[in-house]
């Protein structure tokens, strides 16, 4: 059986996914936990700016937190990863084959 051009191409296109996956995972780490430092800082300067306008600090602390987990990976994951796990549905049948 012969190889044509394409199949000689799949080890090599395999080769350079897998070289580059660690580098995306690892960019998109800094780039979450970067925003997820933001998130943090914003959410204690919101919790600040309305127990400073008369909000009781329980209220405020409650809101604040509940900011803040808007950013949590696993909200992440439930919002935009589909299945069982996820918040969003599984695609239907006429678009996965089965």
């Amino acid at each position: 059986m012969k190889m044509t051009e394409r199949d000689n191409d799949l080890p090599k296109t395999v080769a350079v996914i897998m070289v580059s996956i660690p580098s995306l995972v690892f960019r998109t780490g800094i780039v979450y936990l970067r925003t997820k430092r933001r998130a943090r800082r914003g959410a204690k300067r919101v919790m600040k700016g309305m127990i400073q306008n008369g909000i009781p600090p329980e209220l405020a602390r409650k809101l604040a937190d509940e900011y803040e987990a808007q950013l949590s990976l696993r909200t992440l994951m439930r919002r935009f990863v589909p299945g069982p796990w996820g918040g969003r549905p599984m695609p239907p049948d006429w678009i996965t084959g089965k």
